[in-house]
């Protein structure tokens, strides 16, 4: 192992307002010592010190919400992830169809990331255009919301899918004359054709997760999670002790957090024998996860009042789970110390969230759990003062705000769209804060995500949202991205923060996003990632001796 100095005029630490100059002291995979900036004269000879200059120094991110198989097959040769940027149900035909071209030979077609709130026509897509392409080889396109997939007649014969299937939540789409259209909504309802989406051999899945080592490395992200709230059946424990072995062999470079099912469940003895048989050094069994709603862009967002555009409606068939079982399992849950983590979109699944837990707080007492709700799209000001009080973690996904592209706004009405994403509301109140990305939701670039955090805007710089003032500043939103993340994951004693005795997971950036217009954001690379003291990416190659460490 190696023993070396990286020192920089602006080193965030993860815990602090602002960056400053500091020399950061690494003995194989620890922080052993933090320096002054220009107090490294005393340092033994055959210490390597490593100056950044200007370059930002900062604790390796840590994606707080994401969903690591299926984001890792979105990262690979398998699947065509570039279908948000398509702006129709035509042009994402058309996308895969050149896809496939690129791909010929492949048994199955698919694709992720439409998304209807980037197109022009308002409908859900449907078959019939997938097969005027593909008429015989099965086609799956997952929605950039990962709550719908969008299949082929070929693709739903392979899958098995039938109409009016006995589902306690989620909608299997049909024409007026019963004829299944392609559409599956939630879920329950897409759950055979995802078995198909990520059916792979172990020889093929483990060098898509060698491949997302490197994709996690040059990104800078040392820390996500498998947010899919799995069962605890074969199928899961396969998929599970595969990551388990590749870690165990050869080493992850980031650490994994898993959420298993948490609904059906007063009883945790599975859990607690997962976590036992695969808990690894950088895989872990972490905590519980549950789903109250799915998403308002197919009006399976739950409201507390009825949407703009359906006002016969809060929400169909919701929530996902009756309201006396969620409770019931929530609080034993927590009895068993056992964290829980709640899909909530809309202001009436966030007060269901916050309502169950207090009330899991009166039953057991305690308060150390850092459970948490996921998402906050939009939020009653009522309840935004209630995560600091209930010890809630708000973990948040800024980026999904550009995603919606203003969808919230017919859904939901003005008035509402004053208090989506609020990311700021809640931050001023001091409670704890989380971001994420939700990938392969959105891309896996934290940069992305925090350009969106602190200005709004998309792309070609528009505002999104109705709200602007919802802006975050950049050490919020890096402390949210390092340490908050690290919190919620349970970790900050060993990750999130460049402090002595912790992981030495670092990484330097190009420029300094404190300094630099925020216009140029999106531009930042991560130029060297230190993952437990060993270099695991070097994009410039001309750190002296750097690869070597």
């Amino acid at each position: 192992m190696a023993e070396y100095i990286i020192k920089s005029r602006a080193v965030f630490d993860g815990r602090a307002d602002s960056c400053k100059p500091l020399a950061v002291w690494i003995k194989d995979d620890r922080i052993k010592k933090l320096l002054p900036y220009d107090e490294t004269n005393a340092v033994p000879a055959d210490v390597p010190i490593y100056d950044m200059g200007d370059k930002l120094v900062m604790p390796s991110f840590i994606d707080a919400h994401t969903h690591i198989f299926t984001g890792a097959v979105a990262a690979s040769e398998y699947v065509c992830n570039t279908l948000d940027a398509c702006h129709s149900e035509q042009e994402c035909v058309e996308q895969m169809a050149a896809y496939v071209k690129a791909h010929p030979g492949q048994k199955r077609i698919r694709g992720t990331g439409w998304f209807i709130g980037n197109w022009t026509e308002d409908r859900m897509p449907d078959k019939r255009s997938l097969d005027a392409y593909f008429p015989d080889t099965p086609v799956y396109l997952e929605c950039a919301d990962a709550h719908s997939m969008w299949l082929n007649s070929a693709a739903l014969a392979e899958a098995g899918i039938r109409p009016n299937p006995d589902l306690a939540n989620g909608m299997i789409e049909t024409y007026p004359d019963g004829e299944l259209t392609g559409m599956l909504i939630e879920p329950e309802a897409y759950a055979p054709a995802m078995e198909k989406f990520m059916d792979f051999t172990d020889e093929e899945m483990t060098e898509i997760h060698r491949h997302f080592k490197q994709v996690l490395a040059e990104n800078g992200v040392a820390g996500l999670s498998e947010m899919f709230a799995e069962d605890y059946t074969e199928e899961t424990y396969k998929k599970y002790e595969l990551l388990k072995k590749l870690d165990d062999e050869e080493g992850l470079y980031a650490n994994v957090y898993v959420y298993t099912k948490l609904f059906g469940y007063t009883s945790f003895e599975k859990f607690f024998e997962m976590k036992e048989k695969l808990d690894s050094r950088h895989f872990q069994i972490t905590g519980l996860k549950g789903f109250i709603d799915g998403v308002t862009e197919t009006y399976t967002g739950l409201l507390l009042e009825p949407y703009t555009d359906r006002p016969d409606t809060c929400g169909e068939k919701l929530p996902l789970w009756p309201r006396a079982k969620m409770q019931e399992e929530i609080t034993a849950a927590n009895e068993a110390g056992i964290q829980v983590r709640l899909h909530c979109i809309a202001d009436g699944s966030v007060r269901m969230a916050l309502d169950m837990y207090e009330e899991a707080e009166k039953r057991t007492g305690r308060k150390d759990l850092r459970n948490t709700i996921e998402h906050i799209e939009n939020i009653h000001p009522d309840d935004i003062r209630r995560f600091k009080e209930l010890d809630v973690v708000a973990s948040m996904q800024p980026y999904h705000l550009i995603l919606s592209n203003n969808d919230k706004i017919v859904r939901l009405g003005k008035k509402r769209c004053r208090y989506e994403w609020p990311m700021k509301s809640i931050t001023n109140t001091g409670a704890a804060f989380a971001v994420g990305t939700d990938y392969p939701v959105v891309g896996l670039d934290p940069f992305q995500t925090i350009y969106a955090a602190v200005t709004r805007k998309d792309a070609d710089g528009r505002i999104s949202g109705q709200n602007p003032w919802e802006v975050i500043d950049m050490a919020t939103v890096l402390k949210g991205y390092t340490y908050g993340a690290a919190y919620v994951y349970q970790a900050e004693d060993r990750t999130g923060s460049i402090e002595e005795g912790k992981c030495a997971n670092l990484i330097v950036l190009d420029q300094n996003l404190f300094t630099i217009d925020p216009e140029k954001i999106p531009d930042t690379k991560v130029v060297w990632n230190i993952f437990e003291g060993q270099t695991i990416y070097d994009r410039l190659n001309n750190l002296a001796g750097a690869s070597g460490i």
